[in-house]
């Protein structure tokens, strides 16, 4: 069964959707890291910087995802991926 196709429409589709969701995570990104500059907890403040940091690593790992969606692609066109 050939499912390039299909795949390729999702692909496309799981795109969208991390364009539109990183859109959402670095104002919720930008959020934390406002309340951490205002805290004057230190306790707390490690915590939030924690969190910060979560964030970071999920932006991370949707730029491998981006990244393994155009290797599909690739993948498709030309039948290999190096």
């Amino acid at each position: 069964m050939d499912t390039k196709k299909p795949a390729l429409d999702l692909s496309e589709e799981t795109i969208k959707a991390l364009l539109s969701f990183g859109t959402e995570v670095d104002e919720f990104y930008r959020r934390f890291r406002e309340l951490r500059l205002l805290e004057d907890d230190l306790s707390f403040q490690s915590a939030l910087l924690k969190v910060e940091h979560a964030f970071f690593m999920l932006v991370q790992s949707m730029n491998i995802l981006k990244e393994q969606l155009a290797l599909l692609r690739v993948a498709a066109q030309k039948g290999e991926v190096y």
